[in-house]
């Protein structure tokens, strides 16, 4: 879907997470602090008192290009002096959610989305042609053999050189999972081997890779074996398996973290509040120019899959009573195709908007509450 109001980067100039909150949010709007701030920051109080005395962890949905979303909320976490405990990642959730975990804070990410300006720099020559990329791909592997490393329109390679670019420029290294200073795990399918006749018992399922699990991997092949998207991206491959996009299992990693929850000591356990920032498909039907070519359709069934699971997961880790909320946010009011980065200035801009009014009042769950509605229904459930 698009908004009528989505502007241009030129039009957004003035915009800055860095210098919000501002009243008004528009042009010549004075950044507030002292007690303007304060007062700004008493429209989330009801908020702040639900999360107090509960462990409070973030989940970072995918997303494709629409992950420059995760930054605005990041930003409003900031300004309310929330501090998850921990970063929970999947496919674009887990580049935000990895870069963030390792040190890199909302203003430099900021920088980081909007220093891109063009999709080749991510995903090479023809970025905005997938079919022509793919018609070269079959072309190649006709030449060289098929192999699971060439079974993608796009080199995940490209992609997570981008990654440790960045790392390299703010942190001046790639860091290990284990050296972080706030935990982070991220989802990633695990699709073994490519030799299953070989590997007796070998069962392709969910991995969670994280500072407990994988402490001697580097950040950038967690995060490159989670956001490996299944046909668009080339699988990445970690001690002999391969892995590809964790929303192929869990899009929203809401059921990871409560995982880890239910797995913790029943005697040190406080109740869970789990921040979730969905930047899923919304339920809506495709325009007709959304859907005119077989990978677009192919495309449209995945996100299906993924609110599929994601309304499941909702369903089963929402139980206040059992200690475990589940506040959702749904910032992306728009869509936004994996070459189109020349939305990322309107998509940080909207979602801090729309993040800042769906935490702030008494109905900070309402989001949540309406999408355990709309899952019965799509669920077909009672």
């Amino acid at each position: 879907m698009n908004a009528p109001e989505l502007k241009t980067r030129e039009e957004l100039a003035w915009f800055s997470l860095a210098r919000q909150p501002q009243e008004p949010l528009a042009p010549g709007g004075a950044t507030l602090t002292g007690r303007e701030l304060e007062r700004w920051r008493q429209r989330f109080h009801p908020l702040l008192k639900f999360l107090r005395r509960r462990q409070v962890v973030l989940a970072l949905s995918g997303g494709g290009m629409a992950m420059a979303c995760h930054v605005s909320v990041l930003r409003i976490l900031e300004l309310l002096s929330i501090r998850p405990e921990r970063i929970y990642g999947t496919s674009a959730g887990a580049v935000i959610g990895g870069l963030h975990a390792a040190g890199i804070g909302v203003a430099d990410l900021e920088q980081v989305m909007l220093e891109i300006r063009s999709a080749g720099e991510l995903l090479g020559f023809a970025a905005k042609h997938p079919t022509l990329r793919l018609v070269a791909g079959t072309v190649r592997r006709r030449l060289t053999g098929t192999s699971p490393d060439h079974a993608g329109i796009y080199d995940l390679t490209r992609v997570e050189d981008y990654v440790e670019r960045t790392m390299m420029k703010y942190l001046g290294r790639v860091p290990l999972l284990g050296e972080l200073t706030t935990p982070f795990s991220c989802v990633a399918f695990d699709v073994g081997t490519g030799r299953p006749n070989e590997q007796v018992g070998e069962i392709a399922g969910k991995v969670v890779l994280s500072n407990e699990s994988r402490p001697d991997l580097q950040v950038s092949d967690a995060i490159g074996a989670s956001m490996s998207i299944a046909g668009v991206l080339t699988p990445k491959k970690i001690a002999g398996h391969y892995h590809m996009d964790g929303a192929t299992i869990e899009h929203l990693p809401i059921a990871a973290a409560h995982s880890d929850w239910v797995r913790s000591s029943r005697f040190r356990r406080r109740p869970l509040a789990i921040l979730a920032v969905d930047l899923g498909y919304g339920g809506e039907p495709p325009a007709e120019n959304q859907i005119d070519q077989p990978i677009d359709l192919m495309v449209f069934a995945g996100r299906l899959q993924e609110r599929a699971i994601t309304y499941y997961n909702l369903m089963r880790c929402h139980r206040p009573r059992a200690g475990c909320s589940v506040v959702l946010i749904r910032p992306k009011t728009f869509y936004i195709e994996l070459h189109e980065v020349e939305k990322i200035p309107a998509a940080i801009h909207s979602s801090y908007v729309q993040t800042a009014a769906q935490l702030s009042g008494p109905d900070f769950l309402g989001v949540t509450t309406h999408a355990l509605n709309d899952a019965r229904t799509f669920l077909d459930l009672p």
